[in-house]
């Protein structure tokens, strides 16, 4: 797994474009997803539409889920367990499971019952976010696959 992460580091920083774009879908993806979710939001609000409730529920259900495994969970990161520098300065501990992941996929599987076409789009940028976590070099492939699994359980309980 080590000399994974290693060889994927070494080829994203042998190619600067590629790099960069990494590094700002994995800042700045999550911020379209976080300000759409809001006026999403406000939308169902204004329109009295009856799926407020639960695109407001599924989500912090999600993320308040998340948030307690990777506590009690605590794992390391990539690069504090193998001799790695990831693409991005990140706090350490509590890699288990991915909130960005759970939380962009939640929004974007909230957002496929309000209407196909941002649902489809919100999906896209879901998994550029989950994507963008494991090339950065801050989770693993099983934070990131875990968190996709709970955001789809929660949405279709």
């Amino acid at each position: 797994m080590e000399k994974l992460y290693q060889n994927m580091l070494q080829t994203i920083r042998n190619h600067p474009l590629l790099k960069k774009l990494i590094i700002y879908s994995s800042k700045y993806i999550p911020l379209i997803t976080f300000i759409i979710y809001p006026t999403v939001l406000i939308y169902l609000f204004i329109t009295k539409n009856n799926l407020l409730l639960s695109t407001i529920i599924k989500p912090s259900l999600s993320f308040i889920t998340v948030t307690i495994f990777r506590k009690i969970i605590n794992r390391k990161r990539p690069y504090e367990k193998m001799n790695i520098k990831p693409l991005l300065s990140h706090k350490s501990g509590e890699s288990f499971p991915s909130r960005h992941t759970v939380s962009a996929f939640s929004i974007a599987l909230a957002c496929l019952k309000i209407n196909i076409l941002l649902g489809n789009i919100m999906l896209i940028l879901a998994i550029l976010v989950s994507l963008s976590r494991i090339l950065c070099g801050v989770h693993y492939i099983s934070d990131v696959i875990s968190a996709i699994i709970i955001a789809f359980f929660i949405a279709f309980i």
